[in-house]
């Protein structure tokens, strides 16, 4: 398995690119082989309710967070 294709990479790429703007199925498109739990984000990030996408994301962004401060994104 390689960087690209950690579920802690892809999360973190489908957080980040959420960030900057891409939407739905858009978020996984750059991923070769997307993790279901990047699916899973996904999916999170498109429901139609504004407060969930918001704890979708804020749960994501606290875990690369939490990883950038321990230096541990592999």
């Amino acid at each position: 398995m390689n960087a690209f294709s950690s579920r802690d990479f892809q999360c973190a790429f489908v957080a980040v690119s959420y960030l900057a703007g891409r939407r739905d199925l858009d978020l996984l498109a750059p991923l070769l082989a997307p993790v279901p739990e990047a699916r899973a984000l996904q999916a999170g990030l498109a429901h139609p309710e504004r407060q969930r996408r918001a704890e979708t994301l804020a749960r994501e962004l606290a875990r690369v967070a939490g990883a950038l401060e321990a230096r541990s994104i592999k």
